[in-house]
C-alpha cells in the first residue's frame, strides 16, 4: 500500500501543445511510480493523453472534472466539482500550479503544495493578496528554479514556510549521441512565439549569417512572423509548423545546434523552458540568452554558451565562436551539456517531490 495519496490538480484540457502539459503529464506519471497520485483534469480531455505524450504502463489515475454548466466555462465550477471529489476520497496532500485554484484549496483546509512558476502581481497587481495567501499559508512551496524562490522570498514574508527548488526536466534519451560537428548549418528554435521569447529578435539576428534556422513550433504569431520574413526576403529561416513530442525527438537526435533566445522581460526572467533539457539530454550544443534562469544550468563555454540577452552583436559574436570551434572541443561541450541533463530527468523530479513531502511529514512529528 502507497505511504501517500497526492491529488495533481490541472483544470485545463489535455493533451495541449502548452510546454507545462509536457511537465505536469510526465511529473505526475513519475510521482505515480512512488506514491498513489491523482491527476484531476478539465472533462474537455481526450481519453488517450498518456498516450499523446509517449507515456506506457503509467499507475496515474486521471480523473475528469466538468467546468462548464450550461454556456458558462469557469474555474469556479471545476473547483466546486473538485471539492465534491476531495470530500469523498482523502488524499494526504494537493500539488497545485493554479494560484486560484490553490487559494480555494487552502482556505477549505486541504494540505496544499503550491508550485511556484512565476510572480503573477509584476503583471497583474490584483494577484497580489492572492499569491500573499498561498505562499504564507501553503504547505510546502515548490519552485522552479532558485531565480524565482530568491525573488519570492524578498517579496513575501515566507521564509518560516517549507520550500525547495525542483526544476523541470525531460525524458527524451538516456544515452550519449556522438555527433559530428564539423560542419554546423542550421539551428533550431522549439516553442511559441510569444514576444518575450525572443524569436523575433533571433529571426532579425540570423537573418544576415549563413545559417539556416529552423523554428518548430505554433501560434498566434506565426503568420506575422512569417510575413516579416517574406517581407524582408530572409531566406535562411524556415517554419517547421507544431511537431509531436516523438517528431521533435527525431529531429533533435540529428540536429547539432540549438537556441533559447529569450529577451528581458517578467515572463523572461523566471523561465525555465523545457526545451533546454530536451536539447541538452540529445546531446546539442545550446546557444541561449543569458537569462538568470538559464545561467543556473548553462556554464558559458562548459557545457553550453550564453549570449547577452537581446544583444544581437553579442549573439552574432558568440554563434561565430561557436563555429570556429573544431570538432572535438564541441563534441567535449556537448557531452558536459548532456552530463547535466541526466540529473534534470522527470524520475528525479517526482523523486525530489516524493522526498519533500516526507520531509514535510517529518518535520510535523517534531513539532507535535
Amino acid at each position: 500500500m502507497s505511504l501517500y495519496k497526492l491529488a495533481y490538480i490541472y483544470p485545463e484540457t489535455l493533451p495541449s501543445k502548452y510546454a507545462r502539459s509536457i511537465s505536469v503529464v510526465n511529473t505526475a506519471h513519475e510521482i505515480a511510480n512512488f506514491i498513489d497520485c491523482t491527476l484531476f483534469i478539465e472533462n474537455n480531455s481526450e481519453d488517450k493523453i498518456l498516450k499523446y505524450y509517449n507515456i506506457k504502463n503509467s499507475k496515474l489515475k486521471i480523473q475528469k472534472l466538468q467546468k462548464k454548466l450550461l454556456y458558462i466555462k469557469s474555474n469556479k465550477i471545476f473547483n466546486h466539482n473538485l471539492l465534491k471529489k476531495l470530500r469523498t476520497e482523502k488524499f494526504d496532500y494537493i500539488y497545485a500550479r493554479h494560484i486560484k485554484v490553490a487559494k480555494f484549496l487552502i482556505e477549505k483546509g486541504y494540505n496544499v503544495i503550491f508550485e511556484c512558476h512565476e510572480i503573477f502581481y509584476k503583471s497583474n497587481q490584483k494577484t497580489r493578496e492572492i499569491e500573499k495567501y498561498v505562499y504564507q499559508n501553503a504547505a510546502g512551496l515548490v519552485f522552479i528554479n532558485n531565480t524565482l524562490k530568491d525573488e519570492l522570498n524578498k517579496y513575501f514574508n515566507i521564509k518560516d514556510i517549507p520550500q525547495i527548488t525542483i526544476h523541470n526536466g525531460c525524458n527524451f534519451c538516456y544515452s550519449y549521441i556522438k555527433k559530428d560537428f564539423s560542419i554546423i548549418n542550421q539551428i533550431y528554435y522549439i516553442g511559441n512565439f510569444y514576444p518575450w521569447k525572443g524569436v523575433d529578435f533571433l529571426i532579425k539576428a540570423i537573418s544576415n549569417t549563413k545559417i539556416k534556422l529552423k523554428i518548430i513550433g505554433d501560434g498566434d504569431r506565426k503568420k506575422e512572423l512569417q510575413e516579416y520574413v517574406e517581407k524582408n526576403n530572409i531566406k535562411n529561416v524556415e517554419f517547421l509548423g507544431y511537431k509531436s513530442q516523438e517528431s521533435i525527438k527525431k529531429i533533435l537526435y540529428e540536429a547539432k545546434l540549438t537556441v533559447i533566445p529569450n529577451i528581458p522581460s517578467n515572463f523572461s526572467y523566471f523561465s525555465s523552458p523545457v526545451k533546454l533539457y530536451e536539447y541538452l539530454m540529445t546531446s546539442n550544443i545550446v546557444l541561449s540568452s543569458d537569462i538568470p534562469t538559464i545561467k543556473e544550468i548553462i556554464k558559458h563555454k562548459k557545457n553550453g554558451f550564453l549570449f547577452k540577452s537581446g544583444n544581437e552583436s553579442s549573439f552574432k559574436k558568440t554563434l561565430d565562436y561557436i563555429l570556429s570551434l573544431d570538432n572535438s572541443r564541441l563534441q567535449e561541450i556537448a557531452k558536459n551539456g548532456y552530463k547535466t541533463s541526466r540529473e534534470f530527468t522527470w524520475e528525479n523530479r517526482a523523486k525530489n517531490i516524493v522526498s519533500f513531502l516526507k520531509k514535510l511529514d517529518h518535520e510535523k512529528a517534531n513539532l507535535s
